[in-house]
């Protein structure tokens, strides 16, 4: 799937595969970025669970262009058919007490401020509130009823920071490709999810576009990166895990452009799934713009095991790479030779010889070396602390590769 190419690939449901009703609110909320308030991510996170458990409870499946639709357009259409099926529930003749209650109350219901219900909204809010016993409610139908009678204007001060970031990924074919309708007969894109490619021992290709739109792209990449390390928990939960979990390769390229909380679980604790993680990135300074500091950027590099360093420019970049190869004596001997004779007729000659040996800390890998390296030659830090210069072999085509598909149709 590409987001420049939405058409072309699989229609992807980021929302498709989850255990808990909870992990949707956090999968969403990944896609705000790194730095926002903590404050108004919980709020997010909060809106976001009312509408899964309000969607779950009405039996519609959740996803992104509801979310956004819910926030853009208001809570009152979701809330009116949760409150008919638990009135029909509880309350008998419900329709008819409803009706009661607009004939007789018309002038006294009030909506929220900024609210856009009618009055048979308002009756059955009304009812339900009345009617239905306080240990019978439904914590589904008590949070929409507690959106509703919020301010709309403050509550969509609150949860300001994810529309944008929900609408930016429900917008045009992508919209379609990230929210697929499986009654949609006019599209026959396969939908798939993420459990359902690590299930079959399949490979997804994510392709996130992000030199024309680096925020779609962090987003979407957040999005994924999130579903991925919901599904290495269920993995885990299943005792898939440790020497039994199937390897599960994860490459990121431009780690920068998505990296967030859910990836550095992944790097952090994905070993026991299964999951080894290749990321690549530019430079230190990248990952502190995007994860707001730099002791979050180190923390990040931190829970990576092998480094593999080609050139870099970047001083901050060049002293980190160095750090990870640590340092080592270097020796040095030094050696003199005298001789002097005096003035006598028979001069007496002397001799001397002295020899030293000195050592000093110096990096195994020199700052200034790591800006010299010419094209594909890298340092390697590998896991088990093995250090490797080397330089990686360019396959052409016309000659290599058909070589190679030769040989091997030669051994079948």
């Amino acid at each position: 799937m590409s987001s420049g190419l939405p058409r072309a690939g699989v229609r992807l449901d980021p929302l498709g595969s989850w255990t808990r009703a909870t992990e949707i609110a956090s999968r969403v909320t990944a896609i705000l970025p790194p730095e926002s308030d903590g404050v108004f991510t919980s709020f997010a996170w909060e809106a976001v669970h009312v509408m899964t458990m309000g969607l779950l409870f009405a039996g519609e499946k959740p996803s992104l262009g509801k979310f956004w639709r819910i926030l853009a357009e208001g809570i009152e259409p979701l809330f009116a058919k949760c409150l008919d099926i638990s009135l029909q529930k509880h309350v008998p003749y419900w329709r008819d007490r409803v009706s009661a209650i607009m004939e007789i109350e018309a002038g006294t219901l009030s909506a929220p401020p900024g609210s856009r219900a009618g009055l048979s909204l308002l009756a059955r809010a009304a009812l339900w509130e009345r009617a239905v016993p306080e240990n019978e409610k439904e914590p589904e139908v008590a949070g929409l009823f507690s959106v509703f009678r919020h301010s709309r204007e403050h509550y969509a001060k609150i949860t300001a920071s994810l529309v944008p970031a929900l609408s930016m990924l429900t917008s045009g074919p992508l919209g379609k490709s990230l929210s697929p309708d499986p009654d949609d007969i006019e599209d026959d894109r396969p939908i798939a999810t993420v459990d359902r490619v690590l299930d079959a021992g399949g490979v997804l290709y994510l392709g996130l576009d992000a030199l024309p739109d680096p925020q779609v792209a962090g987003s979407l990449g957040a999005l994924i990166l999130s579903d991925m390390a919901a599904s290495a928990g269920r993995r885990y939960n299943l005792d898939r895990s440790g020497d039994e979990a199937a390897r599960i390769s994860l490459f990121v390229d431009e780690t920068a452009n998505v990296i967030n909380r859910p990836l550095i679980e992944i790097l952090n604790k994905g070993m026991e799934a299964g999951i080894q993680t290749t990321c690549a990135m530019q430079t230190i300074a990248d990952l502190e713009a995007r994860l707001g500091s730099r002791a979050a950027a180190r923390m990040a590099l931190g829970n990576l095991n092998n480094l593999i360093a080609l050139r870099t420019k970047d001083q901050e970049t060049q002293k980190f790479v160095a750090e990870a190869f640590g340092r080592t004596t270097v020796w040095e001997t030094s050696a003199s030779f005298a001789s002097t004779a005096d003035s006598s007729p028979i001069p007496r000659f002397r001799a001397s010889v002295s020899r030293g040996l000195s050592g000093r800390r110096e990096s195994v890998v020199p700052t200034e070396a790591l800006g010299m390296l010419p094209n594909l030659e890298f340092f390697a830090s590998l896991s088990g602390g093995k250090l490797w210069k080397g330089r990686v072999p360019i396959l052409l085509p016309e000659a290599q590769g058909r070589r190679l598909f030769k040989n091997t149709g030669e051994r079948r």
